[in-house]
C-alpha cells in the first residue's frame, strides 16, 4: 500500500491535488483527520481520536508519500502539528520512534508549489532530520515540483511521472534491530509534571 498524505488544510490544496495526479493507492489530507492544535504537555499518551485515525493510516501503509507545503522557508504548520501529536501519542518518544507508525518505513517527501526554483525545497533538511533522525522513518528522496499554477492541472500525469516511477520501484528496507529506549521513563516524567503543575495550584 502506497499512501500519500497532504499536510495542507486548504480545501483547494495544490499538494493534495498533486498527490491525486500520482495515482497512489490511497490519498488523505489534513482536512480528513481534522486534528486540533497540539495542546498536550504530559507524557501519558492520551491523544484525540482523530490522532489515532491518523496513526492507523500511517501504520497501514507500506510506503508513505508526504506532500508538505513550504511556508516561509519551513515545513508548514499542518505537518509540524501532526508530528507533535505523534510524539505525544508515543509518551514523548520514549520508544525512540521504534513503535511509531512509520519506523523503518520508506518515506518520500514532495512539495508542490506555484513558486519557481529555488523555492519549495528549503525545508527538506529539517524535514528529513525530523522524520528520520528523530522519528525513525527512512526518507528515500525529496522532490520539489515548481510552477504549479501551470503544471498542476487535471490529467497532467507526465509532470509527476518520473517521481511516481521511483516511488513504485522502491526497494523495501531490511528489518531494523531494536535498540534500548526510554520506556521506563514516562511514569517518572508524569510524576515530575504533576509535582510541577501542583506548584501552580497553591
Amino acid at each position: 500500500m502506497i499512501t500519500g498524505i497532504s499536510f495542507s488544510y486548504a480545501k483547494n490544496s495544490m499538494n493534495a491535488r498533486g498527490l491525486k495526479l500520482m495515482n497512489l493507492d490511497s490519498v488523505h489530507d489534513m482536512t480528513y483527520f481534522d486534528m486540533p492544535i497540539c495542546n498536550v504537555n504530559i507524557a501519558d499518551g492520551n491523544v484525540p481520536p482523530s490522532v489515532h485515525n491518523f496513526i492507523k493510516v500511517l501504520k497501514d501503509a507500506d510506503i508513505l508519500v508526504f506532500a508538505i507545503p513550504e511556508n516561509t522557508a519551513h515545513y508548514g504548520s499542518g505537518f509540524k502539528n501532526a508530528m507533535d501529536w505523534l510524539i505525544c501519542a508515543s509518551n514523548y518518544n520514549a520508544d525512540l520512534g521504534q513503535d511509531g507508525p512509520f519506523f523503518n518505513k520508506p518515506i518520500y517527501v514532495i512539495t508542490f508549489t506555484p513558486a519557481y526554483k529555488p523555492a519549495g525545497n528549503r525545508h527538506f533538511d529539517m524535514t528529513k532530520h525530523l522524520l528520520q533522525d528523530k522519528m525513525g522513518g527512512i526518507v528515500y528522496n525529496s522532490f520539489v515540483k515548481n510552477g504549479g499554477w501551470k503544471e498542476c492541472v487535471p490529467d497532467n500525469y507526465e509532470w509527476i511521472r518520473k517521481e511516481r516511477e521511483e516511488i513504485y520501484n522502491t526497494t523495501m528496507p531490511e528489518p531494523h534491530p531494536r535498540i534500548d529506549d526510554w520506556q521506563d521513563m514516562p511514569n517518572k516524567w508524569i510524576e515530575q509534571y504533576k509535582i510541577w503543575d501542583n506548584k501552580w495550584k497553591v
